[in-house]
């Protein structure tokens, strides 16, 4: 079972290196490309939840009631 399951996975990593074209690239530049994609990942996730939510919070509701922990809704 788990040998199947490990000849899935290897082939469909395959067809992801085949598509992306990462096949062509050393082991040490693929991991370069991942980790470059996981800090802009990275970084528009921290954008998107700190400054447009927070942006679109205050312009929706400038009372901050539903941002505010319960310790100072009194």
């Amino acid at each position: 079972m788990f040998d199947s399951l490990r000849k899935f996975i290897a082939y469909w990593y395959f067809r992801y290196t085949l598509v992306t074209e990462l096949y062509m690239v050393e082991k040490w530049e693929e991991s370069m490309i991942y980790v470059v994609a996981f800090a802009v990942f990275s970084l528009l996730t921290l954008f998107n939840s700190r400054i447009v939510l927070g942006y679109v919070s205050s312009y929706t509701n400038p009372d901050n009631t539903i941002l505010m922990s319960n310790e100072y809704n009194t």
